[in-house]
């Protein structure tokens, strides 16, 4: 039993002294994979500036519907657009404030908001086109309502959230 004891004792030791011991250096590259790293224990200050720059969104606008005439950016939900315009039903024209962002590299995401439009079955998509625009615009956003079996038509009444990464 003493034996026993003595061994358990020794191993427990040996085993805390190895995991005290060991280091960066000591792990051979791409050794730990994904699998390994527990859920959550990896954040953005873990990543280096070009991967925290690639993960992120650089400007996001939020347009509700609020009536046939108004149109705007709601301020508390909007970074680095400047402006938002609608020259034509359906279409909006925005305006970006970071010139460093070039409008034909990035793959901006659009979506309906729901509870800030008018209807049913509408949809929102970016226009790479821009059509209708005035110069100076940099995104286009398309918005349409449709009823089944019936042509889709230009909608003044689809709130959306736009978002460039």
């Amino acid at each position: 039993m003493l034996v026993a004891c003595l061994a358990l004792v020794l191993s427990l030791g040996g085993v805390s002294y190895a995991a005290t011991r060991i280091g960066t250096k000591d792990i051979a590259n791409n050794a730990i994979t994904s699998v390994k790293i527990r859920d959550g224990a990896v954040g953005p200050a873990d990543l280096s500036q070009a991967s925290r720059d690639t993960l992120s969104v650089r400007a996001y606008g939020y347009v509700p519907w609020k009536g046939d005439d108004v149109v705007a950016l709601e301020a508390a939900r909007t970074r680095g657009f400047s402006s938002v315009t609608r020259p034509l039903t359906g279409v909006y024209c925005l305006t970006l404030t970071d010139a460093r962002i070039d409008p034909t590299t990035v793959a901006p995401i659009v979506t309906v908001d729901w509870d800030k439009s008018a209807g049913a079955n509408l949809t929102a998509y970016v226009s790479v086109s821009a059509a209708g625009c005035p110069e100076g615009s940099d995104l286009a956003v398309r918005t349409f309502s449709f009823v089944a079996g019936k042509p889709y038509k230009p909608s003044n009444t689809v709130g959306f959230t736009v978002l460039v990464p």
